[in-house]
Protein backbone atom coordinates (compact mmCIF):
# COMPACT_ATOMS: atom_id res chain seq x y z
CA UNK A 1 0.00 0.00 0.00
CA UNK A 2 1.13 3.31 -0.76
CA UNK A 3 1.83 6.45 1.98
CA UNK A 4 0.25 9.20 1.55
CA UNK A 5 3.51 10.93 0.96
CA UNK A 6 4.51 8.85 -1.91
CA UNK A 7 0.94 9.29 -3.64
CA UNK A 8 1.36 13.04 -3.68
CA UNK A 9 5.22 12.77 -5.32
CA UNK A 10 3.50 11.13 -7.97
CA UNK A 11 1.02 13.33 -8.21
CA UNK A 12 3.64 16.22 -8.20
CA UNK A 13 6.26 15.20 -10.28
CA UNK A 14 6.79 13.26 -13.54
CA UNK A 15 8.48 10.37 -13.73
CA UNK A 16 11.63 11.83 -14.90
CA UNK A 17 11.85 14.39 -12.01
CA UNK A 18 11.49 11.79 -10.00
CA UNK A 19 14.91 10.17 -11.73
CA UNK A 20 16.45 13.37 -11.36
CA UNK A 21 15.80 13.31 -7.22
CA UNK A 22 16.82 9.57 -7.28
CA UNK A 23 19.84 10.43 -9.08
CA UNK A 24 20.81 13.55 -7.46
CA UNK A 25 19.25 13.95 -4.52
CA UNK A 26 17.39 17.32 -3.60
CA UNK A 27 20.49 19.53 -2.65
CA UNK A 28 20.85 21.03 -5.67
CA UNK A 29 17.12 22.38 -5.58
CA UNK A 30 13.40 20.59 -6.29
CA UNK A 31 10.78 22.93 -6.78
CA UNK A 32 9.04 22.84 -3.84
CA UNK A 33 10.89 21.41 -1.65
CA UNK A 34 13.29 24.62 -1.76
CA UNK A 35 12.39 27.11 1.76
CA UNK A 36 11.97 25.86 4.65
CA UNK A 37 9.21 26.96 4.89
CA UNK A 38 8.09 24.39 1.98
CA UNK A 39 9.21 21.85 3.40
CA UNK A 40 8.36 21.95 7.20
CA UNK A 41 4.99 22.27 5.81
CA UNK A 42 5.12 18.85 3.88
CA UNK A 43 6.81 17.57 7.27
CA UNK A 44 3.94 18.89 9.37
CA UNK A 45 1.17 17.04 6.67
CA UNK A 46 3.52 13.97 6.00
CA UNK A 47 4.71 13.29 9.53
CA UNK A 48 3.27 9.71 10.03
CA UNK A 49 4.11 8.79 6.53
CA UNK A 50 7.98 10.35 6.52
CA UNK A 51 8.72 8.55 9.79
CA UNK A 52 7.47 5.08 8.53
CA UNK A 53 10.08 6.00 5.41
CA UNK A 54 12.85 6.54 7.97
CA UNK A 55 12.18 3.47 9.99
CA UNK A 56 12.11 1.13 7.17
CA UNK A 57 15.11 3.33 5.79
CA UNK A 58 16.62 2.09 9.05
CA UNK A 59 16.00 -1.24 9.53
CA UNK A 60 17.72 -1.84 5.94
CA UNK A 61 20.64 0.34 6.30
CA UNK A 62 21.40 0.50 10.04
CA UNK A 63 21.67 4.55 10.28
CA UNK A 64 21.15 7.56 9.08
CA UNK A 65 23.42 9.79 6.93
CA UNK A 66 24.96 12.73 8.94
CA UNK A 67 22.61 14.85 7.18
CA UNK A 68 20.05 13.84 8.96
CA UNK A 69 21.04 13.20 12.33
CA UNK A 70 23.52 16.65 12.22
CA UNK A 71 20.01 18.70 12.44
CA UNK A 72 18.07 16.84 15.51
CA UNK A 73 17.10 20.03 17.79
CA UNK A 74 16.80 22.57 15.06
CA UNK A 75 13.31 22.08 14.07
CA UNK A 76 13.50 23.72 10.70
CA UNK A 77 16.81 21.99 9.32
CA UNK A 78 15.79 18.95 10.51
CA UNK A 79 12.71 18.70 8.72
CA UNK A 80 14.02 19.71 5.64
CA UNK A 81 16.64 17.30 5.52
CA UNK A 82 13.78 14.32 6.72
CA UNK A 83 11.84 15.40 3.74
CA UNK A 84 14.61 15.39 1.23
CA UNK A 85 15.95 12.28 2.23
CA UNK A 86 12.11 10.66 2.33
CA UNK A 87 11.75 11.95 -1.31
CA UNK A 88 15.03 10.77 -2.67
CA UNK A 89 13.88 7.23 -0.75
CA UNK A 90 10.62 7.51 -2.52
CA UNK A 91 12.03 8.69 -5.85
CA UNK A 92 14.07 5.58 -5.99
CA UNK A 93 11.23 3.36 -5.01
CA UNK A 94 9.53 4.31 -7.74
CA UNK A 95 12.08 4.94 -10.69
CA UNK A 96 14.94 2.96 -9.96
CA UNK A 97 16.91 5.71 -11.13
CA UNK A 98 15.66 4.89 -14.81
CA UNK A 99 14.41 7.91 -16.88
CA UNK A 100 11.76 7.65 -19.74
CA UNK A 101 12.57 8.69 -22.99
CA UNK A 102 10.52 11.46 -24.18
CA UNK A 103 9.22 10.85 -27.94
CA UNK A 104 8.72 14.17 -30.63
Amino acid sequence: MENDFKIWMKEKYSHNELADIANNGCYGGVGGMIYYDETKAIYIKYAYELHDILAEYKNNVGNFPDYVTDELGHFSSFANAVVWICAEIVAQEITQGEYIRETA
